[in-house]
């Protein structure tokens, strides 16, 4: 047998003068001297082959299995660590969507922040959502900073995980805010790609409600472009993208089917999409649940009062 590193030789060695001393000691006790066998000691650690029984060979495979294994082991130290780094990324997103859920959105970017290891995706994403977050409120020119802030965070999400829902989902969102900033003709030429994340978004986990309401406010969005920007687009695109209002309340009420009120931007986009479409009945009642909405965030703020202005021309 040749095993780099020599470790099976050595063994082998040391198994086979152990033989030969256990042979010694039987012709010793039982007086059964072998007539050859003073040469085969003095060769026995020598590069001379022999016949090896076939239980020492078995013990020494075994051996040099368990050898191998003790050495690629890791230390419990290692283990410890490996361990608690787990949890404490499980520990640190835990308490970073808590703190967003209660809309404690500068409690959580400062957790997120202080995670020793950045380059990480659950990290990134969550920093991307709770800066756009943060922007909202904020005057110009904060405002901007904090959105391509939280676009850049999306971006390197992407990198790290492009096969996760979540890395679409606001890419796109964070894609289309970014571009609006930059004017009404980058925003429409990033269009298609805003378009392709969203839909990846929808099929990689259609039970994410937020991720059909995006997908919806996109197609609102093309159907209720004015004039001008309908020419813009023509102008960029060959075949322009298209959305209608039909699409628009498809995706909104397979939002709220998935999770009933779980967004006050959603009932004030179905009343205005059901306006649309000039089916009053229910664009006031959608409206009317949109007027009502506590205010728990920027995002309910800006709902009550656009659905309460809305209302009230109904």
């Amino acid at each position: 047998m040749i095993v780099r590193g020599g470790s099976i030789i050595i063994i082998q060695r040391y198994g086979r003068l152990l033989i030969n001393a256990l042979r010694i000691t039987k012709e010793v006790v039982i007086g059964r001297t072998n007539p050859t066998f003073a040469r085969r000691l003095l060769t026995a650690d020598s590069k001379q082959k022999f016949t090896v029984p076939v239980r020492p060979l078995l013990f020494v495979t075994s051996f040099s299995l368990f050898s191998a294994k003790q050495k690629k082991k890791e230390s419990p130290e290692t283990i410890k660590m490996a361990e608690e780094g787990v949890k404490s990324l499980s520990e640190t997103i835990q308490h970073a969507d808590q703190l967003f859920d209660e809309n404690n959105f500068q409690e959580a970017y400062d957790l997120l922040q202080k995670y020793p290891t950045q380059e990480t995706y659950e990290i990134k994403w969550r920093l991307a959502r709770v800066t756009f977050s943060l922007s909202k409120p904020q005057p110009s020119p904060r405002k901007e900073e904090l959105v391509r802030e939280a676009f850049r965070y999306a971006e390197e999400a992407l990198k790290l995980n492009d096969a996760d829902f979540a890395s679409h989902k606001w890419y796109s969102i964070l894609l289309d805010a970014k571009s609006s900033l930059d004017g009404i003709k980058e925003r429409v030429t990033q269009l298609e790609t805003v378009k392709k994340h969203m839909q990846r978004a929808v099929e990689l986990n259609p039970n994410d409600p937020t991720s059909w309401y995006i997908l919806g406010h996109f197609y609102y969005g093309l159907a209720d472009l004015p004039w001008y920007q309908r020419k813009i687009v023509s102008t960029i695109f060959a075949t322009p993208p298209t959305g209608t209002y039909e699409q628009a309340l498809e995706c909104f009420e397979k939002a709220e089917s998935t999770q009933p009120n779980f967004y006050s931007m959603n009932h004030l986009m179905l009343a205005k999409t059901y306006q649309a479409l000039k089916q009053a009945e229910k664009a006031k009642q959608f409206m009317t649940l949109a007027a009502n909405v506590a205010v728990l965030n920027e995002d309910d703020k800006q709902c009550k009062e656009e659905a309460t202005k809305l209302l009230k021309k109904m």
